[in-house]
């Protein structure tokens, strides 16, 4: 354990940003609590996701507009769901977009649909921007405030070896629950 932290803290930022680009709710949230320690910076890392998930958004949007024909063959299995997301682009636009950084599992589909649905890409960039820069500056902090907190409990748990399983197999279940009750057509 104490060798995976030391490696995320030697290549901590690097990694940061990168897993930003795909969404890195969990890289911001790690960050703010190493932060936290003293162990990584706090404004590097808000910088640092902030950058990647506005690049990385802004990417998604690019493939949207201009491969559509491209990407459509990879997401024959996800048509219902893009089909939705570019029809509550429509409906909601500005909310949608600055809320979709803090909903799991439309961070990729929403700026993907908003290119197909050929939103203006000025105004995609500027709401782009505004909603990374709530989501990294939201979590990274949110995450060093309670980062003595999930310490804690963290420290409290790995005293008691048969929790983590337990705690595992829990989350797993309501994972399940929510996805199956959630998802149905």
């Amino acid at each position: 354990m104490q060798d995976m932290i030391d490696t995320l803290i030697k290549y901590g930022y690097i990694v940061l940003f990168f897993y930003s680009l795909g969404g890195g709710m969990v890289g911001i949230l790690a960050a703010g609590v190493l932060s936290s320690q003293g162990k990584m910076d706090l404004s590097l890392c808000i910088i640092l996701a902030f950058i990647g998930n506005t690049l990385g958004s802004t990417l998604l949007f690019i493939l949207g507009k201009y491969y559509k024909k491209d990407i459509m063959p990879y997401f024959k299995k996800h048509r219902r769901k893009l089909a939705l997301a570019m029809m509550k682009i429509k409906q909601y636009g500005t909310f949608l977009l600055i809320g979709q950084k803090f909903i799991y599992g439309l961070k990729t589909f929403i700026p993907i649909a908003a290119g197909i649905a050929k939103y203006n890409f000025t105004k995609f960039l500027a709401l782009n921007t505004l909603a990374s820069l709530i989501w990294a500056f939201t979590l990274g902090l949110i995450a060093y405030i309670f980062g003595h907190i999930i310490e804690t409990i963290f420290d409290k748990i790995s005293s008691y070896a048969y929790i983590t399983p337990l705690f595992l197999l829990l989350l797993a279940g309501m994972i399940w629950f929510y996805l199956s009750r959630f998802s149905k057509k």
